[in-house]
């Protein structure tokens, strides 16, 4: 089976539908149960390790009810710290995290885009 990068696979999908319109591209957005679903450990670990490590795990993007982080931080902290971390998985949330910022920096409005660039570094 030959892999296909994820910007292939999203031309491949939206191309083969002309009226298709990428509105979110997944996994990217994600609680502690779906990191720990995508690494084959339980909910209860990963809690363990967000709690263990304060300092070094990776920051939420969203906390409120429902706590979210980017996927491929966490994937990342992971593969860091010698937990196997399949390579597709690292790349499908590469992707998925790309495609949805893309997707969203295309809304910041032009004449804000330099101050922006400035305060987020």
């Amino acid at each position: 089976m030959r892999a296909v990068s994820g910007c292939a696979a999203a031309r491949a999908v939206c191309g083969g539908h002309p009226a298709a319109t990428l509105i979110e591209a997944v996994p990217d957005l994600v609680g502690l149960a779906d990191i720990a679903d995508a690494v084959g450990m339980s909910r209860q670990n990963m809690r363990k390790l967000m709690i263990g490590y304060p300092e070094s795990f990776p920051a939420p993007v969203h906390e409120g009810s429902t706590t979210l982080w980017h996927l491929l931080g966490v994937l990342v902290w992971l593969d860091q710290r010698d937990y196997s971390i399949d390579p597709i998985l690292l790349d499908v949330a590469a992707t998925a995290m790309q495609v949805n910022l893309a997707r969203c920096a295309r809304q910041v409005v032009p004449a804000m885009a330099r101050e922006l660039r400035a305060l987020v570094g």
